[in-house]
């Protein structure tokens, strides 16, 4: 009988092992969401460095890698932050300066903005660099890549002003202003000041075509290689978004960054991480998660999207990089990258209880957007389907009240007493869409 207890004890111990090696092993990526990439067609390449170990997964099609390059996107902004805060450090500036102080004036920007104002996203500024962005891309007249930006800004929101407001163009003055500092091209300070220094040999100022292994870009579901014209990333990404990288080159940016004085020094460093905002420094968002800090900067282009997150205490480090304008399940693969780098438990999709959840098939309208979304059933599986978007995502299970939208992170949860409407949550927004029609 006491060997019979020791055996069924020796069995429990073993199953508990394996059970949490698939919790820390990098492959339970694949084991949860290499079946939803690859059904529609989408890639992921991801890099985790914890306990002083890197490990690096390729998930779905395309065989991304930790040498595959892509377009960075606003990730550029840290690196224009960091030769904003170079020239700080040498003296050649303030960050209370204002803009005029460098620049000729500017239509619609106001020169007595400062510095600091451009960092923080805070001058209420209006946005040119994502307005007519499709319409650039796919241009096929040079004037559209050669347009002047800055001619193009309307008038800025007073009710903005000293407020953070993500916006692109603050970072394109910015590359302006370091040009006219240094009397040097901002991507020529690039290489100098940052690429070369830190021994980044996989980077690139901003996309073009011949570069080597260069991840080829997908959007809207069509393969986009044929309109990569450098100029789009050189001269209209610029110094907030144009910068070529590799998951391996950008490790080595952020322990740089982070961990050693190459780029900037440490009292330079606090300051870039604590002035600002809650939300974001100098070229950086700040996170929390679990009361631990943490530090990144995502990007998203036509074909390309990347998220990361760095913990200073812990060192540990997350970078994940799709061939499309998003990352499709972004919201549910970062929580499982901030729970794996914290050696917490990572939990597989639950099946879907169709008996509970096949009365909320039909067709809903989300007011807001002016949009009806189908929830349909297919043989043992429901789907989301937006035909204005082109869309059909497979939703799975969250918890015993809700399902969750593979494709781009909807959350769809019960409301109690009623199975015509639903909570519809999609990165933070929050509202009710109801039934407009029901399907049997």
């Amino acid at each position: 009988m006491k060997t019979l207890q020791k055996l069924t004890l020796l069995m429990f111990i073993l199953i508990q092992l394996i059970g949490n090696s698939q919790t820390k092993d990098i492959n339970i990526f694949a084991e949860k969401y290499n079946s939803i990439l690859k059904k529609q067609n989408k890639g992921i390449a991801i890099l985790v460095r914890k306990n002083n170990k890197t490990e690096h997964i390729s998930l779905g099609n395309f065989n991304l890698t930790e040498h595959s390059v892509f377009n960075i996107g606003s990730a550029t902004k840290t690196f224009t932050a960091i030769l904003i805060l170079q020239e700080m450090e040498k003296g050649n500036i303030k960050l209370t300066d204002s803009i005029g102080k460098y620049l000729s004036p500017i239509k619609n920007v106001d020169p007595s903005l400062t510095i600091k104002s451009l960092l923080t996203h805070e001058s209420g500024l209006d946005e040119v660099i994502g307005e007519n962005i499709e319409k650039i891309f796919y241009a096929k007249k040079d004037s559209l890549y050669n347009i002047n930006l800055l001619n193009e800004v309307e008038k800025s929101n007073p009710k903005l002003k000293g407020k953070f407001n993500y916006c692109n163009t603050n970072y394109f003055l910015l590359g302006k202003i370091i040009e006219k500092v240094t009397d040097q091209n901002y991507f020529d300070l690039l290489r100098e000041r940052i690429f070369i220094p830190i021994n980044m040999k996989e980077t690139y100022p901003y996309v073009h075509k011949n570069i080597n292994n260069l991840a080829t870009p997908f959007y809207k579901n069509k393969d986009v290689t044929s309109y990569i014209d450098y100029r789009y990333f050189a001269n209209i990404a610029y110094a907030a978004g144009s910068i070529a990288s590799t998951l391996s080159d950008m490790e080595i940016f952020y322990t740089s960054l982070f961990e050693t004085e190459k780029l900037l020094q440490k009292e330079t460093l606090k300051l870039m991480l604590e002035s600002g905002n809650k939300t974001y420094g100098y070229g950086i968002f700040k996170f929390n998660f679990n009361n631990k800090n943490y530090y990144g900067h995502g990007g998203n282009n036509i074909g390309y999207a990347f998220r990361n997150e760095y913990n200073p205490t812990t060192k540990n480090l997350y970078l994940i990089f799709s061939n499309s304008k998003s990352i499709t399940s972004k919201k549910a693969i970062t929580s499982d990258l901030l729970a794996y780098v914290n050696d917490n438990s990572i939990s597989n999709f639950k099946k879907i209880d169709l008996k509970k959840f096949k009365k909320y098939t039909g067709t809903y309208l989300l007011k807001e957007a002016n949009l009806t979304l189908n929830i349909i059933q297919e043989n043992n599986k429901m789907y989301l389907v937006v035909d204005a978007q082109k869309v059909k995502s497979e939703l799975i299970q969250k918890n015993d009240k809700a399902l969750y939208d593979t494709t781009v992170g909807v959350i769809l949860t019960q409301i109690e007493g009623d199975s015509n409407s639903l909570e519809f949550n999609q990165n933070g927004f929050k509202t009710v869409i109801s039934k407009i029609n029901s399907k049997n």
